[in-house]
């Protein structure tokens, strides 16, 4: 036996490790972080061309902006003119309506100017339709009459140009409060898609005109399924409603994927919109990047490979050769293990040799001890007749061999007569003694045979008899009876005055449905019948017949 420190862990505890894994991780440790820094760089340089995009988007919503205020600019400029001077103006219509004619004409940005009484009815106005026309039931209207500063409406369908417009609409009040007049400044959308128009022609990009509640008042390229439709609850919308200025990258309105940036007008519920595609920026700088990492990785693949088969040849095949001649030498293969020329596992070599010298000599002792521990196994301590382990194994076995073959077998059980009161007026060594001489009786009486002799418990012994009949088996029964009636064994508590046996004997021939629990019961029988019938006596199991699950016995 090999004696292991108690400090050690048992090996079946601790998790074994590859050595081919522990030269691949010290490849690793070489390759990874030049992998790493690579890759690293690669997510850098994209990060750095993300925010520059950023900027330049950016900047392109601050030129935007700058170009749509201008006009913007102008119309509340014309709106704070006209809503001064309405009250004057309502009061001589002659000189207002070639007033507010030239100034929607000539000022750029402007569609259309009306001046209008606090009852709702336009008195001035640049197109001759809008005259008379009554807007006091229009929401828009009753706001402007409401607030304290200047208005602007979300997009309106007007009943006059039979378009949607944006109103700028301003209250000309009394030094109390009360409104005197409405100015109107209808603004010109066509106008302001072309400054948008002009911003983002030269960058690619895109730009929105948004108004109060998502409404696309302008968009650059224009989109009919978005231009003048309203999108309250579009991700786009709700980002660039929640503050006033910032870069957010999300899906536009036509469901592209955009760098997006908004500056909200001072004054008015307007928010300009640059976006850039992303997948025209970044396609390229990723395009770099899956080059550049697929031809490192190519390399480093090579490396690796390289750096394997040098491992595998100068490490791990020396290894391989001294793994297998110890294995030789522990299959008993071999009886020494052959040295492989490497200084390094030469007294690891002579350590093995030793071992196995050691081991040798230690394997012949326990295959020794092995052989005398099977046969105590085996054989009862007692009578070194079977014991019962080995007679139920060996029933088993014989009776799947009988029924295939249809052959018959059968029982003999014996039992000593009166053993207890032997052991009582003889004593237990003398009990012994007796069941020995019996075990001789009945080994010498199935010499030559195959029949197994067993000691069954006790006083009682079983005789398993393969491919015997019932008259075979009365015969084997009779001769140890006679046996025992020649040697005499005195029994002073016998009525014949020397040690009896009675015998049970069953045959049968195995069946698919039967069990061979049947067939012992059966010997049983007979024995516990020659028992009662008076002792000393082979009783058969005649005259009973059974058949079906019980298979048939005599």
């Amino acid at each position: 036996m090999v004696e292991r420190s108690g400090e050690e862990a048992p090996v079946a505890s601790r998790r074994l490790s590859s050595l081919r894994l522990r030269i691949l991780f010290l490849i690793c440790l070489v390759a990874v972080p030049l992998s790493v820094e690579r890759l690293m760089a690669l997510v850098a340089d994209r990060r750095d061309q993300i925010q520059s995009l950023e900027d330049d988007v950016r900047d392109l919503v601050r030129r935007a902006t700058l170009a749509q205020l201008e006009g913007l600019t102008r119309a509340r400029t014309v709106l704070d003119v006209v809503s001064r001077q309405a009250e004057d103006l309502l009061e001589d219509p002659a000189a207002c309506i070639p007033f507010v004619t030239r100034l929607a004409d000539e000022v750029a940005g402007i569609q259309g100017v009306f001046i209008a009484t606090p009852d709702g009815d336009v008195k001035c106005a640049h197109a001759p339709l809008a005259m008379g026309v009554n807007i006091a039931d229009r929401p828009f209207f009753q706001e402007a009459l409401a607030a304290e500063d200047m208005l602007m409406t979300e997009l309106s369908f007007s009943p006059v140009s039979g378009l949607n417009s944006v109103f700028m609409l301003r209250a000309e009040r009394a030094p109390g409060g009360k409104p005197l007049a409405v100015a109107g400044i209808i603004l010109d959308l066509q106008w302001l898609s072309r400054i948008a128009a002009g911003s983002a022609v030269e960058s690619g990009a895109i730009v929105d005109v948004v108004g109060e509640g998502g409404t696309v008042l302008v968009r650059y390229p224009t989109l009919p399924e978005i231009v003048e439709h309203r999108f309250p609850d579009h991700p786009l919308t709700r980002k660039i409603m929640a503050a006033k200025e910032g870069v957010v990258t999300t899906i536009g309105y036509d469901g592209k994927e955009r760098i997006f940036a908004f500056n909200r007008f001072e004054g008015l519920n307007l928010r300009v919109v640059v976006g850039m595609d992303t997948a025209k920026v970044l396609t390229p700088i990723d395009r770099k990047i899956q080059t550049t990492a697929f031809v490192h990785f190519a390399a480093l693949a090579c490396f690796l490979l390289v750096s394997w088969f040098a491992a595998e040849r100068i490490i791990i095949t020396p290894i391989a050769r001294l793994t297998r001649s110890v294995a030789a030498v522990g299959r008993g293969e071999a009886d020494h293990v052959k040295d492989n020329d490497v200084t390094e596992f030469a007294p690891l070599v002579r350590a093995f040799n030793e071992m196995a010298r050691r081991l040798s000599q230690r394997n012949s002792e326990l295959r020794t001890m092995n052989g005398r521990l099977a046969s105590l196994a085996r054989t009862d301590g007692l009578t070194g007749l079977a014991n019962r382990r080995t007679f139920d194994v060996q029933f088993s076995q014989d009776w799947v061999r009988a029924r295939g073959d249809g052959a018959p077998l059968t029982l003999v059980m014996l039992d000593v007569d009166y053993f207890k009161a032997f052991n009582d007026a003889r004593g237990h060594l003398s009990g012994d003694e007796a069941l020995r001489g019996v075990a001789r009786m009945l080994s010498a009486a199935a010499a030559g045979t195959k029949h197994l002799v067993a000691r069954y418990g006790g006083e009682e012994f079983i005789v398993l008899m393969s491919g015997a009949d019932l008259a075979e088996g009365l015969a084997f029964a009779e001769d140890v009876r006679g046996l025992l009636g020649e040697v005499a064994i005195a029994h002073p508590a016998s009525p014949r005055r020397r040690l009896t046996a009675s015998f049970g004997v069953a045959s049968t021939i195995p069946t698919q449905e039967g069990s061979p629990d049947t067939l012992v019961a059966a010997a049983d029988a007979a024995l516990y019948e020659a028992k009662r019938s008076g002792r000393d006596r082979v009783v058969a199991h005649a005259d009973l017949y059974a058949s079906g699950a019980n298979g048939t016995f005599r």
